[in-house]
């Protein structure tokens, strides 16, 4: 009878962990980039929007790329496994190509675009292999559920550790370093890109695959033309395509413009406010992704994703009452966040647990198993909706006025004197924001995100049907299947 090795705590807890590195990483360059190009460099509008087009049009094509870099890992062997050659190449080649995007070479106009362009491309190509290796070996450790859930959530509370910790300083260091942004900026990428290196060697050298039953079965070279075939004939597959899509979409929309709304909405430039702010949003989501296995357990998984769009409905609205019916402070400003990022970690967890099980489901109703492929859709996914978020950012940031209005004299002032007071800065503030600015940020930043995790959920309740119940009969006659063959 075949049996299923289970997965060593120290391999786990070492995988776990070097989420923070990689999510380090990859905050500063999702967060921050534009931030970068506008309150450090200081694009004119028209380069913001050409920015904003090519960093979709990459995305897109960097999200078809995943599924093709998905099959080539599935297809891979060596020595080392398939994921970990794929996951330390990613690692180092991207870490370089983020450092460069964090440079100001000097360049205006066409020049720029040209070789941002360029530069933006290769940074999504690169991570992909670390992405997808990285997210891929997760489901292989084991098929057992509350096993499952626990290393997911193990690994979700260090990559938002890892992401909070970037979000909440970066502000802090850039507004604030006697050197001006740009220098700062600097300094970060090579930190930073160092830190991810580090956390995914360790992965390669500590952390031991299992030999799992299910997971290492073996089976014929994945083709290029079975790709469309794999996704679309699973099912619960493309419905958690969907509906990751438009959560993700609304959700990174939020937090693109969470540091424009402290900084502009809010008037409170130099970073304190939005450290605080991150603190009650790092301790939201991680307490919601430390208590979602014993959430699971007890209510389901269902429940818990009624429960977490809920939190995430009355927490947009408390944002938007801000100002306009509630206090502007820092009070009901944490109050929104602490609802809001509590509903958005059980529901971020609940994906990666859910995208997980759509290898078995596959498995079993298709005869192959596809790990990378399916797991490349959480990347694919991710940076469709960041190419959406990119749109809307740039657009609104644009065409309300705030950036050739507020942002750009404002960096002008900042890159001209370095030693600028913050309060001479907020003053400056204050003098050049109008309504129609802030209306325009906050429909970008609240309405639209909250019709996109609604219709979301919607998707996500009338299409899914792979329980907890229907999992574990699955893997059960994968267990009778395997034995049969041997």
């Amino acid at each position: 009878m075949a049996t299923i090795q289970k997965f060593d705590k120290k391999s786990k807890y070492v995988y776990s962990t070097a989420a923070i590195g990689r999510d380090m990483m990859y905050a500063l360059y999702s967060t921050y980039l534009l931030v970068f190009l506008t309150n450090a460099v200081g694009l004119p509008d028209w380069e913001l929007v050409a920015v904003g087009v090519i960093i979709a049009i990459a995305r897109v094509w960097d999200a078809i790329n995943d599924t093709f870099m998905g099959i080539i890992i599935d297809n891979t062997r060596s020595k080392f496994g398939k994921f970990k050659p794929w996951l330390l190449l990613g690692a180092i080649t991207s870490a370089v190509v983020f450092f460069a995007l964090f440079q100001d070479f000097g360049l205006l106009g066409w020049p720029f675009v040209a070789v941002f362009s360029i530069l933006y491309v290769l940074s999504g190509m690169t991570f992909t292999m670390n992405d997808i290796s990285y997210w891929s070996m997760y489901p292989t450790f084991t098929t057992d559920p509350k096993e499952r859930e626990s290393i997911g959530s193990l690994a979700r509370i260090f990559a938002s550790l890892g992401m909070f910790i970037v979000i909440a300083f970066v502000p802090i260091f850039y507004q604030n370093y006697a050197g001006g942004p740009r220098q700062a900026f600097m300094i970060l990428a090579i930190v930073i890109g160092l830190i991810f290196i580090g956390s995914q060697v360790a992965v390669f050298f500590f952390v031991k695959e299992p030999k799992n039953a299910i997971t290492h079965v073996k089976q014929e070279k994945t083709q290029f033309k079975n790709l469309l075939k794999i996704i679309f004939k699973n099912d619960q597959l493309v419905v958690i395509i969907v509906a990751i899509l438009l959560f993700n979409t609304g959700y990174f929309i939020t937090t693109a413009l969470g540091i424009y709304f402290f900084d502009f909405d809010f008037n409170r430039y130099g970073g304190t406010e939005f450290m605080i702010f991150s603190g009650i949003l790092a301790v939201s989501q991680l307490t919601a992704i430390s208590l979602f296995p014993l959430l699971s357990r007890k209510i389901g998984r269902k429940n818990v994703f009624t429960l977490g769009v809920i939190l995430v409905v009355i927490g947009y609205l408390l944002f938007m009452s801000v100002k306009y019916i509630l206090p502007m402070n820092m009070l009901f400003i944490g109050i929104a966040g602490l609802v809001l990022f509590s509903g958005q970690g059980f529901i971020q967890v609940l994906v990666l647990v859910m995208l997980a099980d759509t290898i078995e489901y596959g498995q079993w109703k298709l005869g192959t198993r596809n790990d990378s492929v399916v797991f490349s859709i959480n990347p694919f996914v991710t940076k469709l909706a960041t190419a959406f978020q990119n749109i809307v950012v740039t657009m609104t940031l644009a065409f309300s006025g705030l950036n050739s209005k507020v942002i750009k004299p404002v960096a002008d002032a900042v890159n001209s004197n370095p030693d600028m007071e913050t309060a001479e800065i907020r003053t400056l503030i204050s003098t050049l924001v109008d309504d129609k600015m802030l209306i325009w940020l906050r429909v970008s930043m609240i309405v639209l995100p909250l019709i996109l995790i609604i219709a979301s959920y919607i998707i996500y309740r009338w299409k899914y049907k792979l329980d907890e119940k229907m999992y574990k009969e699955i893997t059960a006659d994968l267990l009778k299947r395997v034995s049969a063959e041997e």
